[in-house]
């Protein structure tokens, strides 16, 4: 006799994001963990988990995907070569310590602001002598960010991951 189940496909954040930034919105099914992921400003991005983020988890996460933490008195952020990638979501927050804001480049200067634009020249993403972005690096930074909160959700969830595949 047959499963009548449909099969399980894995939903990851980069799916959610990608649709998020390209059509303004996601209809599907979120990935196992998320309770929702909302575009704050064209340079970052919230996830909101159904759980309080895990610190040493996180942690361990950035420390191994080569990024840096810091967690003097405030909420905890990921730091790449001095600036911040991501942090938890602090009290006045609307989720609190259920979120992580991830900090990406838009594909565009006009939705950078000027911190923005300093740090994407700083990383070679942007020429400011042309103001042309270099795609191939933006793409590749961006994916380490939201890499990063995909492995701590994998990391986080992995036993629910698990139970929907069988």
């Amino acid at each position: 006799m047959r499963d009548s189940r449909l099969p399980y496909k894995a939903i990851g954040l980069l799916d959610e994001i990608s649709s998020l930034i390209e059509r303004g919105g996601y209809f599907g099914r979120l990935p196992v963990g998320v309770r929702s992921v909302e575009m704050v400003t064209p340079e970052s991005i919230r996830v909101m988990f159904i759980d309080r983020v895990d610190h040493n988890l996180l942690y361990q996460v950035a420390i191994k995907s080569g990024f840096s933490v810091d967690a003097r008195g405030y909420a905890p952020r990921i730091i790449d070569k001095g600036n911040i990638v991501a942090r938890v979501g602090s009290r006045s927050d609307p989720g609190a310590d259920r979120n992580i804001f991830i900090y990406i480049f838009p594909a565009s200067t006009n939705l950078m602001s000027m911190y923005t634009r300093v740090i994407a020249a700083r990383h070679g993403i942007l020429n400011p002598s042309t103001n042309k972005i270099n795609m191939e690096k933006l793409l590749k930074y961006n994916l380490k960010v939201i890499g990063l909160v995909e492995k701590y959700r994998k990391n986080r969830y992995k036993n629910l991951i698990r139970e929907l595949k069988i």
